[in-house]
């Protein structure tokens, strides 16, 4: 298709009211839509504390030798320990920073972790 025709559609739906305009021509179809022909975007609110890595590492649960389970649903007050993050054999702790309850639990005991990657998502 020319580009040409292609700019000339372009400058003639701007000088309508129309949101979207489809053209058809042999086997060739353009078809452009303004900003108002797309949908809003979604929009939601999340009343979860996301926990993050401190630091690019490998997750534990608890120092050898001693066990921490946690679970999802389970409550736990701020400034609970929920592991740390072992990086160039550095212990990075990892607290909870509100009390709450635990919905979801994405860290895996051993698994390397990111940066900023959530591990813990509470609900205060």
């Amino acid at each position: 298709m020319d580009t040409k025709l292609i700019t000339d559609i372009t400058k003639w739906l701007k000088t309508t009211d129309l949101a979207e305009f489809c053209y058809q021509q042999d086997h060739n179809c353009i078809e452009i839509k303004t900003r108002e022909a797309l949908p809003d975007p979604v929009r939601f609110t999340c009343h979860l504390t996301a926990v993050t890595a401190p630091a690019l590492g490998f997750y534990h649960a608890a120092a050898k030798g001693k066990n921490l389970i946690l679970k999802e649903g389970q409550t736990v007050k701020a400034g609970q320990s929920l592991g740390w993050v072992e990086s160039s054999a550095k212990k990075h702790n990892i607290t909870a920073p509100v009390a709450g309850t635990l919905r979801v639990i994405s860290a895996e005991e051993g698994k390397p972790v990111e940066y900023g990657q959530p591990l813990f998502f509470i609900e205060p």
